[in-house]
């Protein structure tokens, strides 16, 4: 279950109370007005731009496939990368506070982009309840909410649901990949996804396999709904599928 943004506002400022607040990336000194991350570490990262455009390299790749009305990533996920490393703290270190405020980063560029103003309802991409007790959340629900603050739309983590505990993407080859996550998802409350504007949200775009197969799912259930997708990371060497 998650935070409520109120309850996760007081206990930053508490916590700022007793210890000085530290960048999220690189760990220097910096002030609770700068939600995690220093300046230096702000003008570094290895943004795409991708939220700026309606066509880009991230959206591209799944055409002919599904159809998606919006698409981005927000940075490269790069191989000895600070941000690379970011991502596995709060992916299996427990951090979920910086999956929020990235959340948050991110929500506000799409936000200023105004492609994303239209968002009915956020969906962070499902994980399997199994894995989620194991991992103790899912990170895709921080970013979820990070990104909702701020485009003022709604999150809903029931209406889709995966259906088996397929194993790590990580450890699977390409071709892999894309068995392991056939069939993975099902819209199990499409009244509530019916001529609405979805952004599902995930946090790394590699091959883009469990990705597809969950804006599968949705187009199949709910036909008129338009799907788009925002990661926070991809690959920099991402392709055609």
């Amino acid at each position: 279950m998650s935070m409520p943004n109120t309850i996760l506002e007081l206990w930053r400022d508490i916590r700022s109370l007793v210890f000085p607040e530290c960048c999220m990336v690189c760990g220097g000194h910096i002030t609770p007005s700068m939600n995690g991350i220093c300046p230096r570490c702000r003008l570094d990262i290895p943004l795409t731009n991708y939220w700026l455009t309606d066509n880009n390299p991230s959206k591209e790749c799944f055409d002919g496939l599904v159809p998606v009305y919006r698409g981005s990533s927000f940075f490269f996920y790069k191989g000895n990368s600070l941000w690379r490393t970011l991502i596995h703290r709060f992916k299996y270190g427990g951090m979920w506070q910086i999956a929020y405020n990235l959340g948050v980063w991110y929500g506000a560029e799409l936000k200023a982009s105004t492609l994303y103003d239209d968002v009915d309802i956020i969906i962070p991409l499902p994980l399997h309840p199994i894995k989620s007790i194991l991992r103790g959340y899912n990170q895709s629900r921080y970013l979820a909410e990070g990104i909702a603050k701020m485009l003022g739309a709604t999150v809903d983590s029931s209406a889709i649901r995966r259906t088996r505990n397929n194993p790590s993407q990580a450890r699977l080859k390409r071709g892999e990949r894309w068995e392991s996550v056939d069939n993975l998802f099902r819209v199990t409350k499409p009244e509530r996804l019916r001529g609405k504007h979805i952004l599902i949200v995930d946090d790394v775009l590699t091959t883009g396999a469990t990705l597809y197969n969950c804006m599968l799912a949705i187009h199949t259930a709910v036909p008129d709904a338009r799907i788009s997708f925002a990661t926070l990371a991809v690959t920099q060497r991402i392709s055609h599928i």
